[in-house]
């Protein structure tokens, strides 16, 4: 993203603004998961949430974000590649 002239000033990366929590830094980890069968270690964060303000009443807060799709389903395989996000938010209205 900063390669491209960065976020615009009004738009803000959920795990940035909750104050980089390392649990769920990475989207990608090819240690932990399995699917690609990649052995190399890669980890990466490659899926993000982002928000930004209301243009008028009312907003949103971040309150917590965690990793989604870590245990393998039945048929012993991950549901993606990529861990899934989910963030919390309070409705300030």
């Amino acid at each position: 993203v900063t390669k491209c002239g960065g976020l615009p000033s009004n738009i803000l990366d959920v795990w940035e603004f909750l104050g980089k929590p390392k649990h769920c830094q990475y989207t990608w980890d090819t240690q932990m998961n399995s699917n690609l069968g990649i052995s190399a270690a890669c980890k990466l964060r490659f899926d993000r949430i982002f928000f930004r303000t209301a243009a008028e009443s009312g907003h949103i807060v971040p309150q917590s974000m965690d990793l989604l799709g870590l245990e393998k389903l039945d048929c012993g395989r991950f549901p993606s590649d990529h861990w899934g996000l989910l963030c919390n938010l309070d409705v300030i209205l």
